[in-house]
């Protein structure tokens, strides 16, 4: 069967009996066979060699392809009985869930009754408090709790709400898949629900229902050299909720174990190894802790959904027999409360630093040896440091000294600007993160802080505002947050600003005529060059206090050549260079103005009191008036000071202002600063 088979023969030739072989012995009678039955003998081959031989092929009964495909119908079959025995109690135990989930989804669209009353609340978890969402809630009359008259379902934040319900007393109740059935307020049937009552038109909207899963239960198995005695419990742990943040530490103890939350379930392990938790409060988040003395604690954080039958579980038990000790410091001395886990494989073992006797210290207990462990300590406000150490067989590790460095940095300081204001943009930068500020403009003025930076770390700290010299520093920052390099306090960055221009400020005198003491001068110009750029300002001549002063502001940084020029003055220059923020003081002294003078005779004797004009050259003979007029002293002297030059000037001379002129200078040329000396001679008959 299955496969064709290969068979040889061979071909013998008989001889029967002839007269010639008569004389042979015949062969013996074979027995009767017996009534009914054909019997085949086989008989001797005969003496020598076969007349011939051969082979042929043998089919099968049945084909090869026939079995395959009879085995793979019966493991079809196996295969369909499995998986029905072992999904039959999964749809038996789903099926009431799976009605209320149906019961949900119709809840949703169900069209509300007639009424003007209406009730809500919400349905909240036992354990945590946290809303639950899709939980059907039924609305029953008072008179008939089989039927309900409206069904709505809590939303996300486990909230409800039925409206248009006619005014009068209501039974509620509450199913969820997973959750147990609960009346309202927390009856387990509707015999002891509370009622709520409607009056005409009322809104009540302040219920509140606590609902909890159906028990579920967890089981596994522990292995190791020795679990006898192994204990398994199932805590609540103190980090999530509903315990987090409501149970303080003991003062001035850190436990010994691997875990402090509340026991809710423990059970000793079987002696072959498995172990189950019945009865558990579901849906909630728990530590699965296995303790064995000798043995480092296990424990296996696992999160438990309403009803459900957590099998699997797998504990290995390993030989505990090291410690690791120190002490947990930051900047400031000791941290007390400091979380320490130490991590080997499937082992964790977690401790808080002490917070009296000695603040900071720890003892991680119970640690399988020889191994390595990574370590982790943590703590509010500080980065998380990492360690790795190697315990030796029975090793006990002591003077472990962590210091953690704060989470984030903070840079801070103060920018002072000249004229006292805030408005500074402050940037810092590693590269990779970008942070900006502006100092403030109230008290304290100039005043900045970034925090949550990353460290240690080193930034670049810029300042700037359109009107002052940007400042750049490259600050560092240490794990603690303080500042190492590139400031000069280690708490603080703080920079004077200047200006990103320049000044030229100063007063402006002349020396008079003829010698003697420089005064201040108005109306000079002021001209400050440099390459294409030019800059020009007039020195004050009012009022009194101001006359000769200049200030020329926002120059740009660089060298420039400025000159003092006044009319009838020969101009005056310097050379100066400018850096941002400077304040240059320029008092220059310009020469002394130009002058005309002379003394005005008819023959040889001064003529006194005769007025004398000055005139442009080019007015001369117009109607022009004269730039100036003057008269001639006792001695026939006159004097123009401060006059313009440079210049063509006619002088005239008249004996009395409405006289006819009786004598005229020849043009006469006048350079700045230049004391001309020009005589006239009237002449006469």
């Amino acid at each position: 069967m299955g496969s064709p088979e290969p068979r040889s023969f061979e071909l013998r030739i008989e001889n029967r009996a002839t007269p010639a072989m008569a004389s042979w012995p015949a062969p013996a009678p074979a027995p009767a066979p017996a009534s009914g039955v054909q019997r085949l003998e086989a008989e001797a081959p005969p003496a020598g060699p076969p007349a011939a031989m051969g082979a042929f092929v043998q089919k099968p009964v049945l084909g090869r392809g026939v079995l395959a495909m009879l085995g793979l119908l019966v493991a079809i079959s196996i295969f369909a009985i499995v998986i029905t025995t072992a999904l039959g109690g999964v749809v038996q135990r789903s099926a009431a869930d799976r009605n209320i989930a149906l019961q949900v989804a119709q809840a949703r669209t169900q069209k509300a009754t007639t009424g003007t009353s209406a009730l809500g609340g919400q349905v909240r978890l036992l354990s945590t408090g946290n809303g639950v969402v899709g939980v059907s809630v039924d609305a029953f009359d008072q008179s008939d709790t089989t039927a309900p008259v409206a069904t709505t379902a809590t939303d996300a934040s486990g909230a409800f709400h039925i409206g248009s319900l006619p005014a009068g007393s209501y039974a509620l109740r509450f199913r969820a898949a997973g959750f147990a059935e609960v009346w309202y307020p927390s009856a387990a049937t509707a015999a002891k629900a509370q009622l709520v009552t409607l009056a005409t038109g009322q809104d009540v909207t302040d219920l509140t229902v606590l609902v909890g899963g159906v028990p579920a239960s967890v089981s596994g198995t522990v292995t190791g050299t020795n679990i006898a005695g192994a204990v398994v419990r199932l805590e609540l742990p103190l980090d999530v909720p509903p315990l987090a943040g409501k149970v303080a530490p003991v003062p001035g103890e850190a436990p010994a174990t691997a875990t402090s939350g509340a026991v809710v379930r423990s059970v000793p392990v079987g002696a072959d190894g498995t172990f189950a938790l019945d009865q558990v409060p579901s849906p909630a988040v728990y530590d699965l802790v296995t303790t064995e003395t000798g043995y480092s604690t296990q424990v296996q954080r696992i999160d438990v959904a309403a009803g459900e039958n957590r099998t699997g579980i797998e504990v290995q038990l390993l030989e505990g027999d090291g410690t690791i000790s120190g002490v947990v410091s930051g900047a400031g001395g000791p941290i007390p409360g400091a979380t320490v886990v130490a991590t080997f494989g499937q082992v964790s073992v977690r401790t808080v630093t002490l917070t009296q006797d000695t603040p900071g210290g720890f003892t991680l207990r119970g640690l399988p040896t020889p191994g390595t462990f990574t370590v982790v300590i943590s703590a509010p406000g500080y980065a998380s440091a990492t360690l790795n150490l190697n315990l030796g067989p029975a090793q006990k590790l002591t003077g472990v000294a962590v210091t953690l460095g704060a989470a984030a940095g903070t840079l801070s300081g103060t920018a002072t600007t000249p004229d006292g204001t805030g408005g500074v943009t402050v940037t810092v930068s590693d590269g990779a993160d970008t942070r900006q500020t502006v100092t403030q403009s109230q008290a304290p003025v100039g005043s900045w802080a970034i925090s949550g930076l990353h460290i240690p770390s080193t930034y670049t700290v810029t300042f700037s505002r359109a009107d002052l010299e940007s400042q750049v520093l490259s600050v560092s920052i240490d794990g603690f947050g303080h500042v190492t390099a590139g400031a000069s306090s280690a708490t603080a960055v703080s920079v004077k600003m200047r200006l990103a221009t320049a000044q030229l400020v100063g007063t402006v005198t002349q020396s008079p005529a003829g010698g003697g003491t420089a005064t201040p001068t108005g109306n000079v110009q002021i001209a400050a060059s440099s390459g294409q750029a030019q800059f020009v300002v007039t020195s004050a001549s009012t009022p009194q206090s101001a006359v000769g002063s200049f200030v020329m502001q926002n120059l740009p940084p660089g060298t420039y050549t400025v000159t003092f020029s006044r009319n009838g003055t020969r101009p005056t220059s310097m050379i100066v260079t400018l850096v941002a923020g400077q304040v240059q003081t320029l008092d220059p002294v310009l020469v002394s103005p130009a002058s005309i003078g002379g003394v005005v005779d008819k023959a040889g004797v001064p003529t006194v009191g005769a007025e004398v004009d000055l005139y442009l050259a080019s007015d001369y003979g117009t109607a022009a008036a004269p730039v100036a007029t003057t008269t001639t002293d006792g001695s026939g002297a006159y004097s123009f000071v401060d006059v313009d030059a440079p210049a063509f000037y006619i002088l005239e001379v008249k004996p009395s202002p409405n006289a006819a002129a009786v004598a005229t200078s020849p043009p006469v040329t006048l350079n700045p600063s230049q004391q001309l000396t020009q005589n006239i001679t009237i002449p006469g008959p």
